[in-house]
């Protein structure tokens, strides 16, 4: 990768249609927890400590309905 350059992530918050709750997805993670409020939560921290990157967040439909760059 070139200087000045660094690796972005995404993040997908979708809810969780098996087990209940709402599941934070991408890169090959996958995190559950029982609130969209804290998936956001964990999407961010994933993504501040990874370089940052983009929370896309999906509603109960499973559109889009916003993004977020960390």
């Amino acid at each position: 990768m070139p200087a000045g350059q660094r690796e972005t992530g995404e993040r997908h918050v979708i809810p969780d249609q098996r087990g209940g709750g709402w599941k934070v997805t991408g890169d090959g993670a996958e995190f559950n927890v029982p609130r969209q409020c804290d998936a956001i939560d964990e999407a961010c921290s994933q993504l501040r400590h990874n370089g940052g990157g983009a929370v896309i967040i999906h509603g109960l439909s499973g559109q889009v309905q916003d993004r977020r760059t960390v």
